[in-house]
């Protein structure tokens, strides 16, 4: 319990140094007093657990100061609004497609203006047409003007400026001249995975038809450019949008479903934990490790832990160490929308889980034949009581069938995947043989686009809510979390009274 509240306080390190002009040394003056203080203190744990905080929180303000982007001599937000100039790069990562454009972060290491080239250093957001298709560690000359990101001009405005702030872009080309330039860099591990990727996606959209194929490809290479726009717009209708790609919200569902079907068919848990925990690395390998996909493993990851341990307490200690861990690597990550969604839907997974399964368990779903149903209406349920709001607050759209919808769906996904990937395999080896493996996943593939498709038509399937303040959605976390740890507090607490145990033999409570 003790690593839940370091966690917290580090988190809540990085949110004070981004909210508040925090001086560096002052934070490391904190981090040493806070440390020496808990080693003062280490027989007396509530002293000791004092220091560890105020220790940890400056740590975690420190952090995020050492991760802001510096202005050098070379940087290439200097050159912003000097007019028509070429700057010279690597592309960072694999680019951003959809059906309008791609957008290309270049790594910038040189500017030229008129006849003077410089050093330049920075990354540079490229916003290109879909053609030709760039690719991580192409080497690219980019003629154009630099522009500061759009900033936003009202409170509760979108920030483009501060979200690709978080993303360490400082710079925004529109449309500019592209010439590609010999050579390739970046890491040749991540270069091939990533051709690899690209050569499936081609391997799948030659064993299927549209739009089973497209879909084929989101779910099992991440991929989402190529998925049709009105086909992501049912799925969306219907509160599915998390079936489309690879996310940590998809992960931590698919990972309890697996669990919960491991424990219908009564397989051996330890077999099923290290099977379903291998799955989701491999999977991960497999479509490229990016960073993406690599925190939809991290929070499948806790997912197949909580249910393996079986034990809230350390469920919990290893989605708060893992959530460390990332805001560690990247303090950025506490902003990004997807961690947020994955974080929330885990934790919502814990701490209502059970509870909904007990509601349901009340229900006519309790018949054994309907356990797939209710498996997946208890993932559905338990993990929008804490992401839901979240993205009402963001998007405003409501899915009034989406707990239909997902129980419709979603079973069908581990099936969509398991013959997708056969298929997939197949077409590798030989692209007749891939063909024809593909039928049985078509089957699972077009019952998720065409059930998208047809609740998506149902009068009234989602509403769109109108903008709502910040303080309204923290005020609903605030009521939500604390009735959830009051409740929790009572429930220990009832649990150690010493009439509790009165009715239990020895043998019992050995």
């Amino acid at each position: 319990m003790s690593l839940i509240y370091l966690a917290i306080a580090w988190m809540l390190g990085i949110i004070a140094a981004d909210l508040l002009p925090l001086p560096v040394g002052g934070l490391q003056v904190a981090a040493v007093l806070g440390a020496l203080l808990a080693a003062a203190a280490w027989w007396q744990p509530r002293a000791r657990l004092a220091g560890l905080l105020v220790c940890c929180a400056a740590l975690g303000g420190w952090r995020y100061d050492a991760a802001q982007l510096q202005l050098t001599q070379h940087d290439i937000r200097r050159l912003v609004g000097r007019g028509t100039l070429a700057v010279a790069g690597m592309v960072q990562s694999d680019p951003k497609r959809a059906d309008d454009g791609q957008q290309v972060v270049l790594a910038v290491r040189a500017a030229q203006i008129g006849a003077q080239q410089q050093p330049a250093e920075g990354l540079v957001l490229l916003k290109l047409p879909p053609y030709p298709e760039y690719h991580y560690g192409q080497q690219l000359l980019a003629l154009g003007e630099l522009q500061a990101p759009r900033a936003a001009t009202r409170p509760g405005q979108f920030d483009y400026r501060s979200y690709l702030a978080r993303k360490s872009i400082v710079a925004v080309m529109d449309a500019p001249r592209v010439r590609v330039q010999p050579g390739e860099r970046g890491n040749p591990a991540l270069r091939m995975l990533l051709a690899f990727r690209d050569h499936c996606k081609a391997v799948l959209l030659r064993e299927l038809p549209e739009p089973q194929a497209s879909l084929a490809v989101g779910i099992l290479l991440g991929l989402q450019s190529s998925i049709p726009g009105d086909v992501t717009a049912d799925f969306s209708t219907t509160g599915t949008s998390h079936i489309l790609v690879i996310s940590g919200w998809n992960i931590s569902i698919i990972a309890a479903a697996l669990y919960g079907l491991a424990g219908t068919l009564r397989l051996d848990k330890r077999r099923a934990f290290w099977a379903i925990l291998a799955c989701i690395w491999l999977y991960t390998m497999f479509v490229g490790a990016t960073p993406t996909v690599i925190r939809a493993a991290v929070m499948g990851t806790i997912v197949v832990l909580g249910q393996r341990i079986e034990r809230r307490a350390h469920a919990w200690t290893t989605l708060f160490a893992a959530s460390w861990a990332m805001t560690l690597w990247d303090p950025q990550t506490l902003w990004d929308l997807g961690f947020q969604l994955s974080a929330l839907a885990t934790a919502s997974l814990f701490a209502y889980g059970k509870g909904v399964e007990r509601m349901l368990l009340r229900t006519p779903l309790r018949a054994a034949a309907l356990g797939w149903a209710r498996e997946a209406l208890t993932a559905t349920l338990a993990a929008q009581v804490l992401a839901l709001p979240l993205i009402l607050y963001h998007f405003g759209n409501l899915s009034l069938i989406a707990p239909l919808a997902n129980v419709a769906l979603l079973p069908m996904v581990p099936y969509a995947m398991l013959f997708g990937g056969l298929a997939l395999l197949g077409g590798l080896a030989y692209l007749p043989l891939g063909q024809w493996l593909a039928t049985a996943a078509y089957l699972f593939l077009a019952w998720l686009t065409e059930g998208a498709r047809l609740l998506a038509r149902i009068p009234w399937a989602a509403v769109q809510l109108p903008p709502f303040p910040l303080w309204v959605l923290l005020g609903y976390y605030a009521i939500v979390v604390g009735t959830w740890l009051w409740n929790t507090t009572l429930a220990d607490s009832q649990a150690v009274v010493p009439g509790a145990i009165s009715s239990h033999t020895p043998k019992q409570l050995a």
